[in-house]
């Protein structure tokens, strides 16, 4: 009877370990031509192409925020089809503030009171192009009010449940700079978008990195969470050396967040040893 016992006990711990190593997510960004030339985004197509098995999803710049919440078509190469076609789980074309114009606080405030007319554009691009979701990335660099964030919050609350009655999802990418910030971690925390993607641990400072990370996970739970990490250092522009890589991947690790979200493809070669451990 115990020998029995401590089988059906360790068959019940197997069966948690895998079930939560297969909630394990990856997911990349291609910044096509708001960052790169069409041969560097080929060399990361080629790279996704060869770690399908780690891979969970792919971000990638496809839309721009006009006036009058008008969703604009950016001028960037369409990867959808490629993406699709290769094997790639999930699809999230970006909800973009690039290029970053001073006035895109106020097309964010006319998506505010606009919703509806937003999500429809949304719903419909959605559904054409069988996407899994969208990536709302939207980081306006002037003009944000004190009221800015409340309002946000709202919005990201009543566009992610007008995108569920359609079967698709949101995830939102938040920070903690600006001042005053547009993200309010407690409030975007209580929405019903259904990832959270924290940008604050792209920093270069490790200290800054833990405080980011527990900050992250503190406000968002691990449910929902994942964390944002960049390839090079945000000060100098060089790349992030491969043992504060590896400290990072481990600090995740111990954090129990189970997604990570990397700023962009193509990702360094040495970097996939690690992605393939995380997601193991």
């Amino acid at each position: 009877m115990i020998y029995i016992t401590i089988c059906l006990l360790l068959t019940s711990l197997m069966f948690v370990c895998a079930m939560e190593t297969g909630d394990k997510r990856m997911m990349g960004w291609l910044c096509l031509e708001f960052c790169d030339n069409t041969t560097v985004t080929n060399i990361a197509l080629n790279e996704i192409s060869r770690h399908l098995d780690v891979i969970t999803a792919v971000s990638f710049e496809r839309y721009q925020l006009g006036e009058n919440a008008t969703l604009i078509r950016a001028n960037v190469t369409d990867v959808v089809g490629t993406l699709q076609e290769m094997g790639v789980k999930e699809t999230w074309p970006m909800l973009s503030s690039m290029p970053h114009p001073p006035e895109f606080i106020d097309w964010m405030r006319d998506a505010f009171v606009n919703v509806d007319k937003f999500t429809a554009q949304c719903v419909e691009e959605a559904l054409k192009y069988n996407y899994t979701g969208y990536n709302l990335d939207w980081e306006p660099t002037d003009g944000v009010l004190e009221t800015d964030a409340a309002l946000y919050t709202q919005f990201i609350d009543d566009f992610a449940r007008g995108l569920h009655a359609s079967g698709i999802k949101l995830q939102v990418c938040v920070a903690n700079w600006g001042s005053p910030s547009i993200w309010d971690y407690a409030g975007i925390a209580t929405t019903s978008a259904d990832y959270f993607i924290t940008m604050g641990t792209y920093t270069s400072n490790d200290d800054s990195f833990s405080v980011q990370l527990d900050t992250a996970v503190g406000e968002f739970g691990l449910e929902r969470l994942g964390i944002g990490l960049e390839m090079v250092n945000a000060s100098t522009g060089g790349h992030i050396p491969m043992e504060e890589v590896h400290w990072r991947f481990e600090e995740i690790l111990a954090a129990g967040v189970a997604e990570v979200d990397i700023w962009r493809f193509p990702v360094p070669a040495a970097w996939w040893p690690l992605i393939d451990d995380f997601m193991k």
